[in-house]
């Protein structure tokens, strides 16, 4: 990927291409709308303007057609109240008066002004002047009419048309045309008001999106620091993006990753270095106990033969005694033995041996130790071929130690079911009692050295049993549910299997 397209991919470039744009868009929606706003303005003013020119026009053509009507009267011999009444008049047209050259009325459209005096213009052209001769307003007066005085000669001589205006309609249409404006740009000035708002909006919800978008994995961040501060090291932040902050993320897991690893190194090395303590301690004292022990043993073999009572009855309590004290001497120096050969490499004696066997010894052995604690013994074998290559003593002993665990788990009773299965090329012994069980932390540590939940135990025997069984290419594992009892599954290859090669070096 080239240098100007990882660039593009970043959240700074990507935050200045989308500033960018709005700006963009703000400076085209900016424009198109003052010039709609222009176009709509300007088609308001020419509205209005040919309103106002329509109503000036329509105040000309009334004074015409009132003139006209005044001029057709003079060859009349009625009246013009007579031949148009007031609301048959022009819109703009108050009355109209016909005079003779001195100013009397000789004719009106109001029958009253008939024989009045008017005052005229001084000459005899037509002229047009801010007043109403009728009700003698002029011009210090208000709403002051418009009288147009406009001379004509006819066979009778000398007369004056008088037409009394009035520009209230005049005004109207011109105050409903500025109305008109007025409210066109009220209402351009709305839009224009809506649509700033409208940008304002949206660029708020790009700022919050933006910023949402940006603080959130920040957050994510944030919080797992918290954790791996805590000593939390098995989790992932799952931020995937290809900017600074998906980079970031990536980065940070890498972070946890290393940090677990080193972690694990270092419990490991604690461990080790604790459990090479105790080994070198435990094996001073088991290489310090083994000698005296073999001095009792050999002790107890020469009482037996030589101060043996003659009662036949005492001889046998005697004997017995010596026996019981010889069986626990046995017992120490097994246990003297796993602590001096733990860590050593073994050495196996590999024979044939039938498994089945190897059960039903162990089950023999435990059997008056389940009976006094009230345990039931079931066991279930196959009919196929259970033979494996092994160390029978070792063997032995690994069953003999997870049997007795499981029985020092039931103090109060219950049953021990064992099943001898042949799978796939594998003898598999399944061990299940129905005790305590064992908690979910316990089980991590379970086949650790020196880690016992019992409190007088050693904590070595399941260890040992492990590394027998992996020596004999074969596996242990535990199942167990705090107060659900404990399952132990041992797996072995068959020895024909093992003998043509058909078995790794190690479990899949």
């Amino acid at each position: 990927m080239s240098k100007k397209v990882k660039f593009l991919m970043t959240f700074r470039a990507r935050l200045m291409l989308l500033l960018t744009s709005f700006l963009l868009l703000t400076f085209v929606v900016v424009f198109l709308l003052d010039r709609w706003a222009n176009k709509q303005s300007d088609e308001a003013i020419e509205a209005q303007n040919r309103q106002i020119r329509a109503a000036v026009n329509s105040g000309y053509g009334d004074i015409a057609r009132a003139n006209t009507i005044a001029i057709q009267s003079l060859t009349s011999e009625r009246f013009l109240y007579e031949e148009v009444s007031r609301s048959q008049l022009p819109p703009t047209v108050g009355n109209i008066l016909i005079t003779d050259r001195e100013g009397h009325v000789k004719d009106s459209t109001d029958p009253d002004m008939v024989g009045q005096f008017i005052a005229l213009p001084d000459k005899e052209t037509p002229q047009d002047r801010p007043e109403d001769p009728v009700l003698h307003k002029y011009e210090d007066d208000p709403d002051i009419p418009r009288t147009y005085f406009h001379p004509i000669t006819t066979t009778k001589g000398l007369h004056w048309i008088i037409i009394i205006t009035s520009q209230q309609p005049i005004v109207k249409e011109i105050e409903a045309a500025s109305q008109m404006l007025s409210d066109k740009k009220r209402e351009l000035s709305n839009y224009r008001l809506a649509a700033t708002t409208g940008l304002l909006l949206l660029a708020l919800a790009v700022v919050v999106t933006v910023g949402w978008r940006f603080s959130r994995p920040i957050d994510e961040l944030a919080q797992a620091a918290r954790r791996v501060a805590d000593g939390e090291y098995d989790f992932r932040i799952n931020i995937r993006r290809p900017d600074e902050v998906g980079q970031l993320a990536s980065t940070f897991n890498d972070m946890i990753g290393g940090l677990k690893v080193k972690h694990e190194l270092e419990e490991k090395l604690n461990q080790a270095e604790r459990a090479a303590v105790i080994g070198r301690l435990t094996q001073a004292v088991a290489h310090e106990v083994r000698n005296p022990l073999n001095v009792i043993n050999l002790s107890i073999d020469h009482v037996s033969s030589k101060y043996a009572p003659e009662d036949e009855k005492r001889r046998g309590q005697f004997t017995s005694i010596l026996s019981s004290i010889k069986d626990e001497i046995a017992r120490l120096k097994y246990l003297v033995n796993d602590l001096l050969n733990y860590g050593r490499p073994s050495q196996m004696a590999f024979k044939p041996l039938d498994v089945r066997e190897l059960v039903e010894e162990t089950v023999t052995l435990v059997r008056a130790q389940a009976d006094a604690q009230g345990i039931s013994l079931d066991v279930e074998y196959t009919e196929q071929n259970t033979e494996v290559m092994g160390d029978r003593e070792r063997l032995k002993s690994c069953l003999t130690n997870i049997v007795i665990n499981a029985l020092q788990a039931m103090p109060q009773g219950g049953s021990l079911a064992t099943n001898l299965y042949r799978i796939d090329g594998w003898v598999e012994i399944k061990i299940t009692d129905t005790g305590v069980g064992i908690s979910d932390e316990a089980i991590q540590k379970i086949f650790e050295p020196y880690f016992s939940t019992r409190v007088s135990g050693f904590g070595l025997g399941l260890a040992v049993t492990r590394s027998i069984i992996e020596d004999h290419r074969g596996s242990i594992v535990v199942n167990s549910k705090l107060g659900h009892g404990t399952t132990f599954i041992v797996k072995l290859p068959v020895a024909s299997d093992l003998q043509k090669g058909k078995i790794s070096e190690g479990l899949n």
